[in-house]
């Protein structure tokens, strides 16, 4: 799959010529896409920019001796993911080992010793039945594009992240404070056979942050909750299918202050798209039938 030039890594990147772990990361990658392939599903692209936020992530759990979606600060993946610089809808799988031991560090940091341990909290996603396998589903999951590799080794504490993008569209340059009344969004996707479908804007209020012991009752995590705090249908977009352009006002309803989540939707094929309504009520949209791939977090209030 090819992205376009402002979304292709770059080769100076540190992950891709100083990381001890890169051969690692790479060997989990391949997994995962041997996986992909074999339930007849396109394979994902490595990308760096969500391992180097994974792998902060992972150091703050293994050194605190956790395992949570949230961070101490309460931050979701996709917080952390955006304010890193991404703009893809990101989801997350995470694993940790601990081992019990009088040696103040029984986990190997070696790179080949760390690829054992990777390869297997993989398997151990993969090898989850129904109804508990939402990471195997995770990975299994068709929409996704890319995929970033965090890991951490800290004294008995060993953890590993996935995370799965969805790279689908890229957003123009957005306002860290929320606007007044509606905010200009534009952008372009990059797949001909989709167009965009819907957008909605989520109050969540500020993160709350947590302790280790709050962190290790946390389980699953939803990232498109919280109150509506404005929406865009199809037919309120514009659309270039040549280009890929589009734009659109998105109408804001201020509903205190902290984080809004707006989220994009895309579509294939476009000719499903309703961008002109025939007659009020006509049609209904279902994002079941899209792809969340893009998003943004403003900051209202002080």
């Amino acid at each position: 799959m090819k992205m376009p030039p402002s979304m292709v890594p770059s080769q100076a990147d540190p992950l891709l010529s100083d990381d001890p772990y890169y051969a690692a990361r790479q060997a989990v990658v391949q997994k995962i896409n041997a996986d992909r392939q074999a339930a007849g599903i396109s394979p994902v692209e490595f990308d760096p920019l969500s391992s180097q936020v994974s792998d902060q992530h992972c150091q703050e759990m293994a050194g605190n001796e956790y395992l949570s979606h949230w961070n101490l600060r309460g931050l979701l993946p996709y917080h952390r993911y955006h304010f890193a610089g991404g703009r893809d809808h990101v989801q997350e799988n995470l694993s940790r080992m601990t081992v019990i031991s009088a040696e103040p560090n029984p986990i190997s940091a070696a790179p080949q010793d760390v690829q054992v341990n990777m390869l297997n909290a993989h398997q151990r996603f993969v090898d989850e039945k129904p109804p508990v396998d939402g990471h195997r589903k995770n990975v299994l999951d068709p929409r996704h594009t890319h995929v970033g590799i965090g890991l951490a080794v800290a004294g008995r504490e060993f953890t590993m992240a996935e995370e799965f993008i969805n790279r689908y569209a890229e957003l123009a340059r957005l306002p860290e404070l929320l606007p007044n009344g509606s905010v200009r969004i534009e952008g372009t996707v990059h797949h001909k056979e989709y167009g965009p479908y819907y957008c909605v804007l989520f109050y969540e209020g500020w993160p709350q942050p947590r302790t280790v012991e709050e962190l290790n009752r946390t389980y699953a995590y939803e990232d498109m909750t919280g109150q509506v705090a404005g929406r865009v249908a199809p037919w309120d977009m514009s659309f270039n299918s040549s280009s890929g352009r589009f734009r659109f006002n998105l109408p804001i309803r201020v509903a205190g202050p902290g984080y809004y989540h707006m989220v994009l939707w895309v579509r294939r094929p476009i000719r499903s798209i309703p961008y002109v309504l025939g007659s009020p009520g006509a049609y209904q949209v279902d994002t079941a039938n899209g792809v969340v791939c893009a998003g943004w977090v403003f900051r209202a209030g002080p």
